[in-house]
């Protein structure tokens, strides 16, 4: 074990130092990095299968993609895709295994996991229309494409997660896994902070909904009148800025893609027809069929939200500024807080735990912050709460964030007294490591396992070789 690898300085070397522990954001991200790669080379490079699990392969393309992920995030170890290929054989094993024992991952399960990777990388793009300029597919089409592999690491991770859920360290272990590091291993911290948020929204009024109604019905007798076509109609109205300026035209796409209220419309028109107005999480359409095939429909739209005025901005830093003063005042911890007011449930369900995309860990260092999260936290005192910040979503959309500095701490180099959490935590994954090793060689005996001529000479492939 190496204990360079306990700073987290990026995501490459949080996964490759917990070598049994699958990283589904880091292999996400090389899906994401690396598409438009394959597709470049997939004329010239010939794919030949790497290895076999039961009856689930791997690819060589699958070790080269994340062997080139790993790279581009500072992995220089010179048997990369030796690493890689041993991850991936677990992964395979673990959901061979999964299938055995009835594992159940839900498609609502896949949906979230999904609707959580595609949000993080359209904030790293800046847009969907930056996303499809970038992959040349929206946001939709490129998460519908990566659904099965989704589903398939969501599978090992759960069988992963019930093999090692009872393996736990005792604070003499802790300390026993730490006296083990050489002092001249231990690293530098810098300054890091660990932060909470509570996310609220600006409510719609009835006023703003009916007026977004009535300006979509004008454009609609417009077109329907022969007054204007939709091609003209679109760059001027729509709100969906990667299909606006291409007459709200979205393509040829599968069945499954867009979201049910919209997809329902789309396939009960005639080509040509003109929709009545669609209300769908995004706002109110309307939908023009150009063409449908079998499973497949080719749609033009036009998207309008109800406008937020500045009024119902102002209430939501009110209702943010009283937010702030229950807990300041006592009345109210801030975990309660986010469970009684923070309408984004994915951080809700972990308490406001604001996580580090680059690490996966909850500590920061202030460089790592985004721009406003940085200038609302960076004079914070542990405990203290933000002012209502203002966030601009991926789609345009406007939010308020309340920040709570729940620790800060400053450069030092790791020991037990600052970094117990931090020390715990690979001791325990060290533990969970071993876990994962003896129940691979346990089924390794029962499972069908073959590795390609050359790969059995990596080091790392001993175990399943044998």
């Amino acid at each position: 074990m190496q204990w360079k690898y306990i700073n987290h300085t990026n995501l490459t070397g949080r996964v490759f130092q917990n070598k049994y522990f699958l990283g589904l954001q880091g292999l996400m991200l090389a899906i994401v990095c690396f598409s438009n790669l394959a597709n470049a080379q997939e004329n010239v490079l010939i794919d030949r299968v790497a290895g076999v699990v039961g009856d689930k392969i791997v690819l060589d393309s699958d070790i080269r993609l994340q062997s080139e992920q790993a790279k581009m995030q500072g992995y220089t170890e010179p048997d990369v895709e030796c690493q890689v290929l041993d991850q991936l054989l677990l992964e395979r094993l673990l959901s061979n295994q999964a299938e055995i024992d009835s594992v159940i991952v839900s498609d609502d399960e896949v949906e979230i996991e999904l609707d959580n990777r595609m949000r993080y990388y359209l904030n790293l793009v800046g847009s969907e229309e930056k996303f499809r300029e970038y992959y040349k597919k929206s946001s939709i089409q490129f998460k519908e494409e990566f659904r099965p592999d989704i589903k398939e690491i969501m599978l090992a991770q759960k069988m992963q997660g019930q093999i090692v859920s009872d393996v736990k360290v005792t604070p003499a272990e802790v300390k026993a896994f730490f006296a083990t590091i050489p002092k001249d291993s231990l690293p530098y911290f810098n300054a890091e902070v660990e932060v909470l948020q509570i996310v609220l929204k600006p409510v719609v009024t009835a006023e703003a909904d009916q007026a977004a109604q009535e300006k979509l019905r004008k454009v609609r007798e417009r077109i329907i009148s022969g007054q204007n076509t939709f091609e003209e109609m679109a760059p001027i109205y729509s709100e969906d800025p990667g299909s606006a300026k291409n007459g709200g035209r979205l393509g040829m796409q599968d069945r499954g893609t867009f979201v049910k209220e919209f997809e329902a419309v789309a396939y009960k028109l005639e080509p040509g027809e003109v929709s009545d107005l669609v209300k769908t999480q995004f706002g109110y359409h309307i939908l023009k069929l150009v063409e449908r095939r079998g499973n497949k429909v080719d749609v033009q739209h036009i998207l309008l939200k109800p406008e937020i005025s500045y009024d119902d901005l102002d209430l939501v830093i009110a209702r943010g500024d009283s937010i702030k003063q229950l807990v300041m005042d006592s009345t109210l911890t801030f975990s309660k807080a986010v469970e009684e007011f923070s309408e984004d449930e994915d951080s809700k369900a972990l308490g406001g735990i604001f996580v580090n995309p680059q690490t996966g860990s909850t500590y920061f260092e202030l460089d790592q912050l985004e721009p406003d999260i940085f200038f609302a936290v960076e004079s914070l005192k542990e405990g203290e709460v933000s002012e209502p910040t203002l966030i601009k979503e991926p789609d345009g959309s406007k939010i308020y964030k309340l920040f709570y500095l729940q620790s800060r701490s400053e450069p030092h180099q790791a020991n037990l007294k600052d970094d117990y959490e931090r020390i715990k935590n690979l001791a325990q994954q060290t533990k969970q490591n071993e876990a994962i090793s003896d129940w691979i060689k346990d089924k390794s005996t029962t499972t069908y396992i073959h590795l390609r001529k050359e790969y059995k000479e990596c080091e790392t492939m001993v175990k399943w070789v044998n």
